[in-house]
């Protein structure tokens, strides 16, 4: 009979202060061995010496049910394990990956785990003499390079001291080239993709800034999280660092639980004043944290959408911040998988000043604020009455209410509209020959 344990699930990390504060760009040279190797090592004379053997896992655990599995554990809904951290190799860390697919999705399981064993063996032989199983040449290297910055931050993971300790999920790390490292060890679904994550892509879309997600339900059961994550540049030692010039290389992040915000808001003597409202947000617009969003749901109140936006929760401040043409701008793009147009709101990262109201003697006033380095918006708000304003959402889908009218100061809720058809130039070639 399998037994599986119960993981213990402290957890530990910085102050916040260091967390959000602005830095210079994080380097990979942050996290050099003793050998101070850097990312992309030629293999030379130190062979041996760089290739030794490291403690890391492949993230398929369910193969090793009835074999090596006593060190396994349940944390929340996932298999794993707090000895060591878990790789997960994308299809990009593969010169072939419809051989990649194949073996996670259509071969046998005793096929599967010959595969994982190749790989982990490879990954790990100091003799050089074993044959690569089809990953790209750079991969070894990286896997290396990550797992020095991944036992960094297993250090940190364990750590018993602060005041983050109940918050933090798991840490993980990412590189371009389709390789990423998880503490706590943990099963991942083989359609896994971490360049499709929003994390990921935020963090590239905002290099040298600590970016966080709109919440969202984690698939490893621990409710509602938010991922916070930072891009890591290639590490120079004959260069000043710049984020301008250097390419990211990887990203570290890590997720926290829904409540870390709240307490950090409920240390705020300001936010616990009458009439007094705060709350944060992502550079979309997307709440990280609200008041009414720690209240529980009602047949009648406070209905939580997936993703609440500030034009769900407040109208007002919505519609007026529109004025602000410095601060919010309301774009559309095209999404051709569902072939809609999206509407949404992008907030500029760049702001160095504090906002107030745009039109004056109104009951509700607020402040708002970038906090640097970061994507997250800090909003104050003193209100006598939350009426007075109205932003058209659907109730029932995404679909926007007006798709024939888009204006910079109308306010509304994230939504799409579908896609006019278009002719393909095969079509109209078609058309135009059977006119004539």
């Amino acid at each position: 009979t399998e037994v599986i344990k119960f993981c213990n699930t402290k957890e530990e990390s910085i102050p916040i202060a260091m967390a959000l504060s602005a830095a210079l760009p994080l380097t990979s040279n942050h996290y050099a061995a003793k050998n101070n190797l850097p990312l992309y090592h030629h293999v030379g004379e130190g062979y041996e010496e760089y290739y030794t053997t490291i403690d890391l896992m492949y993230h398929r655990l369910d193969l090793l049910a009835g074999r090596d599995a006593t060190n396994l554990c349940r944390y929340f809904r996932q298999i794993a394990t707090f000895d060591v951290a878990t790789l997960f190799l994308s299809s990009l860390a593969f010169e072939s990956p419809f051989t990649f697919l194949h073996n996670n999705r259509m071969s046998s399981p005793q096929s599967q785990l010959h595969t994982v064993e190749s790989i982990m063996a490879y990954l790990k032989d100091t003799t050089g003499l074993l044959a690569n199983p089809g990953l790209r040449p750079q991969i070894r290297q990286e896997v290396n390079t990550l797992y020095n910055a991944m036992q960094h931050l297993k250090k940190r993971h364990q750590d018993a001291r602060g005041s983050l300790k109940n918050f933090i999920i798991r840490r993980y790390i990412a590189s371009v080239n389709g390789v990423l490292q998880v503490f706590p060890g943990c099963l991942l679904s083989n359609n896994y993709d971490p360049s499709q994550r929003l994390w990921y892509r935020k963090a590239l879309q905002h290099p040298g800034k600590i970016i966080t997600t709109e919440p969202y339900l984690d698939a490893g059961g621990s409710g509602y999280i938010i991922t916070i994550a930072h891009t890591i540049f290639e590490g120079k030692s004959n260069a000043l660092h710049s984020i301008e010039r250097d390419q990211p290389v990887a990203i570290v992040a890590l997720d926290l639980t829904y409540a870390f915000f709240y307490k950090m808001m409920d240390s705020t003597p300001l936010c616990q004043m009458h009439n007094i409202k705060c709350l944060l947000f992502e550079n979309e617009g997307y709440l990280i944290a609200h008041p009414s969003m720690t209240q529980a749901k009602s047949g009648i109140k406070n209905q939580r959408r997936p993703h609440e936006h500030l034009t769900h929760k407040e109208s007002y401040l919505a519609n007026d911040i529109l004025n602000h043409k410095n601060l919010v701008r309301k774009l559309a793009c095209a999404n051709y998988q569902n072939r809609t147009l999206q509407r949404y709101y992008v907030f500029n990262t760049s702001l160095n000043e504090i906002l107030t109201n745009v039109v004056h003697g109104e009951r509700t006033k607020y402040a708002i604020a970038l906090l640097k380095g970061s994507n997250i918006f800090a909003a104050v708000l003193n209100s006598t009455c939350d009426g007075g304003a109205f932003c058209p959402c659907s109730t029932i889908d995404r679909q926007c209410l007006n798709c024939k009218r888009m204006d910079q100061a109308d306010c509304e809720c994230p939504c799409e509209c579908p896609m006019p058809l278009m002719q393909t130039k095969d079509e109209e070639e078609d058309n135009s020959n059977k006119e004539h």
